[in-house]
């Protein structure tokens, strides 16, 4: 009897120890008034783990409700988060804490209307890329396996659904599509599925059960709880909280967050979020466990955390509980704009991008993209009008995501606002004329690092080689006449470019600057439009090194001796042309239309404002040159009787010869831009094609043109 009685005190003695060395760290302790039987029952117990509740939040929740042992730190069910993303009609965002009660498969909710005894849960899972909501809705009452059932499919923003997308009977792993499968129970009353009653299951992309073994058998069903991320007995592992306490030792644990695992790197959210555990915005999420450049484009954060390692976290950005913010996003600072430039440089308080008094937002997917109508006021201006910080799928191809972590592929991301509609001015539209700039042509080439050169490797023109849209500016109007070159401001403020010199500059000064980056010593560059006695493709070369040249980068050649007398609309000798000058939508308001400006489309050829004839028409009119007569007389230069040429008129109007077949719009290695056509212009005799200029009104050519034969042939 001694020795029974000894080793019964031995066992129970054991068990003590054991239930001591598993609850000895604060909070959880005797020192706080919490003994083991606070939250175990030895017999009888409703949890399967001798718990005194059934369910393991429903046991966190016993105390951490507001007056209860732990009022200090409540959690209801309310609190858990619900983000507006893709919420059915009359529902709306909430929630301040990480849910404790979703996994892979999502969570359904039933309606509060319901009045069907029965139950369904969800299992397996989501393997689609949007986060969506499916709602369920019984359309033929009864038990499991009589009763029927509709579901519509809810993407992001879409609004209401208009399926229904599928239909089932109800039962056991009922297919839903994506990985998903539903499981319907019945209640204690039949039928249990009434005619009319609703359920809903949100799902959230990149969510995968966790692989840690300590976390991974402590899950509920496939079911996060709290004890998957804290170990209710132990504040050993390390949390991410750069304030907490060292542990010293056994029962000296105290305000370290009760991990499961480590948590100083985020290794707990990494587990069931492996999917954005990456280095790199081209792997589809935000990049962590990198350290923030602190130049450039970057800075240190000072509002928000790093990890232990100085690097930026998931918990950088994200707040797991307690969340300010009653919106289900858990960000630690609700305004995105302040979030993001706590890192990001880019955002620039004057771009029209970032203007808040414009009060522009994202007005939803016109051109493929799913990504919903930003309605949000706080979100004017701001970052998530154009970029969703994980990700979000290109709609042509959803197994991959848009570049940058943008919300939408290249131009169709601009078009989402530049088709006149929030954006003033029809941007697409110039796209769909007949002469634009092919950004249509090449897809996912452009890098915002590739440099100021768009070289043959990459070539290619996407709105934003010649636009910053961290930078650009509202419109400054049609570009006039000047003494200096036009500046790179308004929408081309901030772009890369190639000086006059061929030098890249990280900033270019100057209009042309930013044409350069492709039009000058760019390889790869189309052939010639028409072949020319002194062929140039570089066009930083023609305006800077020929003997005469329209006037973008410094005055003409001819300045201040009276050489070019038809100038008109307050142009002059000195004045400074811009590419756009004669590089523009031919609907703008320099044209005299409500379209935009900019080298975006135009209706003739080469992307001219205006027409501009090259080969010879049948009959002469001033309209066909309208490109040069919006700056040239042409009552003057069709006189005989003017400083240049007196056979102007003979030729222009008596031989309807086009400008083109002697003088090269851009510029020329012989006076007065004259680079002969020669699809028009030949050898006159095996003397060669020549053009040799003496004085205003004065010179003499050798060549054959129209039938004829000009040696020397002097005017």
């Amino acid at each position: 009897m001694f020795k029974k009685t000894n080793i019964l005190l031995m066992i129970l003695t054991a068990l003590a120890l054991t239930n001591q060395a598993l609850a000895l760290d604060p909070p959880h302790n005797s020192s706080n008034s919490i003994e083991c039987v606070t939250c175990h029952t030895l017999h009888s117990a409703p949890g399967g783990t001798l718990t005194a509740v059934a369910g393991n939040a429903n046991l966190c929740q016993s105390c951490h409700v507001v007056g209860g042992t732990a009022t200090g730190k409540p959690f209801v069910e309310a609190d858990q988060a619900r983000p507006g993303l893709a919420l059915p009609a009359g529902m709306s965002a909430s929630g301040t804490s990480h849910r404790w009660d979703a996994g892979p498969q999502g969570r359904i909710e039933a309606d509060g209307a319901n009045t069907s005894a029965g139950t369904i849960v969800s299992s397996g899972a989501f393997t689609g890329p949007n986060i969506q909501t499916y709602t369920i809705l019984i359309t033929l009452p009864g038990d499991t396996g009589v009763a029927e059932f509709e579901w519509y499919l809810e993407l992001k923003g879409s609004g209401a659904p208009t399926g229904p997308d599928g239909t089932g009977i109800t039962g056991t792993s009922v297919p839903l599509g994506d990985g998903l499968a539903l499981n319907f129970s019945d209640g204690i009353t039949s039928p249990s599925f009434v005619a009319g009653d609703t359920w809903y299951l949100y799902v959230i992309p990149d969510i995968v059960l966790p692989t840690d073994p300590e976390m991974a058998v402590r899950m509920e069903g496939d079911v996060l709880m709290c004890s998957t991320c804290h170990d209710q007995h132990s504040q050993k592992m390390t949390p991410f909280d750069p304030t907490a306490p060292a542990y010293a030792g056994a029962g000296t644990g105290q305000g370290r967050h009760n991990q499961r695992i480590d948590n100083d790197l985020g290794q707990k959210c990494k587990d069931c979020h492996s999917a954005r555990d990456v280095n790199s915005s081209s792997l589809g999420s935000h990049p962590v466990g990198i350290a923030i450049p602190v130049s450039g484009d970057f800075q240190s954060p000072t509002g928000l955390p790093l990890d232990a390692s100085g690097n930026i976290s998931c918990l950088t950005c994200h707040d797991p509980h307690y969340n300010g913010a009653d919106n289900g996003l858990l960000l630690r600072i609700n305004d995105i704009q302040t979030l993001c430039t706590e890192c990001h440089t880019l955002a620039s308080g004057v771009a029209s991008h970032f203007n808040t008094s414009a009060a522009e937002m994202w007005p939803g997917g016109q051109y493929g993209s799913s990504y919903p109508a930003i309605t949000d006021t706080g979100k004017t201006a701001s970052c998530a009008n154009c970029h969703y910080p994980h990700g979000w799928p290109d709609s042509a191809n959803p197994t991959t995501d848009s570049p940058l972590l943008a919300v939408d592929f290249e131009e169709s991301q601009c078009y989402t606002c530049h088709d006149g509609n929030p954006a003033a001015t029809d941007i697409r539209a110039e796209f769909q004329k007949t002469s634009v700039h092919p950004v249509a042509a090449t897809a996912a080439i452009h890098s915002p690092g590739e440099g100021a050169i768009v070289n043959s490797g990459t070539r290619h023109i996407e709105c934003a080689d010649c636009h910053n849209p961290h930078e650009a500016e509202v419109s400054v109007g049609a570009p006039g006449p000047s003494t200096s070159p036009r500046p790179a401001n308004g929408p081309l403020t901030g772009t890369a470019g190639i000086n006059a010199a061929g030098s890249p500059v990280a900033t270019a000064a100057f209009e042309y600057e930013v044409c350069f980056r492709c039009h000058a010593d760019s390889t790869g560059k189309p052939a010639a439009l028409t072949q020319r006695l002194y062929p140039e493709t570089n066009v930083r070369v023609e305006f800077t090194n020929k003997t005469s040249y329209h006037p973008v980068t410094k005055t003409g050649a001819n300045t201040g001796n009276g050489d070019v007398p038809s100038l008109i609309n307050g142009w002059a000798e000195n004045s400074i042309v811009s590419c756009t000058n004669c590089h523009n939508s031919d609907n703008g308001p320099a044209a005299g239309g409500g379209g935009p400006n900019g080298a975006h489309g135009s209706s003739w050829p080469n992307l001219l404002e205006r027409r501009y004839v090259t080969s010879d028409p049948s009959t002469y009119s001033a309209a066909k040159y309208a490109s040069c007569f919006s700056c040239h007389d042409a009552a003057n230069i069709l006189s005989d009787d003017n400083n240049s040429f007196g056979e102007h008129d003979k030729h222009i109007r008596g031989e309807d010869a086009a400008c083109n077949v002697c003088h090269d719009p851009h510029a020329s290695d012989n006076d007065r831009l004259i680079n002969f056509d020669t699809s028009v212009v030949s050898s006159s005799g095996g003397m060669g094609i020549s053009f040799n200029w003496n004085s205003p009104g004065s010179g003499s050519c050798t060549l054959s043109c129209h039938g004829k034969r000009h040696k020397n042939k002097s005017y």
